[in-house]
């Protein structure tokens, strides 16, 4: 498939905008098992915990959250947590629906959200932890320029466990230096 084509055919769209529809979407799409086994919290979100969320990051100024969609439907979440506007860093995350999930758009969609948060909360550092089960995550983590950092290092979420877990940062300066590689190798179209 063309990775141009799954580029342009993706949007992010905050969830303030959403409806009841598209947020339970949103949530249908988490407990999915695929899902639910690479995350920290692995239980079943209810209805009620869901709103509970909803309402806690509605409007946040330091948590941001994006229903992924393509072609015009809800494939997955995006989410930008913990910015901190003086350092200009945050941690990011994304899913896609397991059923919804197809060869480049994990590439795609990792390509287009950081482009997005280092252009439009012009982020200086991004940040991520994964599951060390999770390799084709950290893969395609590394793939993008993201390199491993120590549990000490990692400025967020000093109260989680994660004892195994990789934390990883990519700068902005080391995003410039690849952004131009990764766009020609995925999504550069030759006519």
């Amino acid at each position: 498939m063309n990775l141009k084509y799954i580029l342009n055919n993706l949007e992010f769209k905050d969830i303030n905008s959403c409806n009841k529809i598209e947020i339970s979407k949103i949530r249908n799409i988490r407990n999915e098992p695929y899902i639910r086994k690479n995350m920290t919290n692995k239980k079943i979100i209810s209805v009620k915990e869901h709103l509970i969320w909803f309402k806690k990051n509605n409007f946040s100024k330091v948590n941001f959250f994006y229903c992924i969609r393509y072609q015009n439907k809800i494939i997955g979440g995006l989410g930008l947590k913990n910015y901190d506007k003086n350092l200009l860093s945050g941690e990011w995350a994304f899913y896609i629906a397991e059923k919804s999930n197809f060869t480049g758009l994990a590439v795609s969609i990792e390509f287009k959200a950081i482009e997005y948060f280092f252009n439009f909360f012009k982020l200086k550092k991004l940040l991520c932890y994964v599951l060390e089960h999770n390799l084709k995550v950290t893969k395609l983590h590394y793939k993008f320029g993201f390199k491993e950092i120590t549990y000490k290092q990692y400025p967020k979420n000093k109260n989680l466990n994660l004892q195994s877990a990789k934390f990883l940062c990519l700068n902005m300066s080391r995003w410039n230096n690849v952004r131009k590689i990764i766009y020609n190798k995925f999504f550069y179209e030759i006519k």
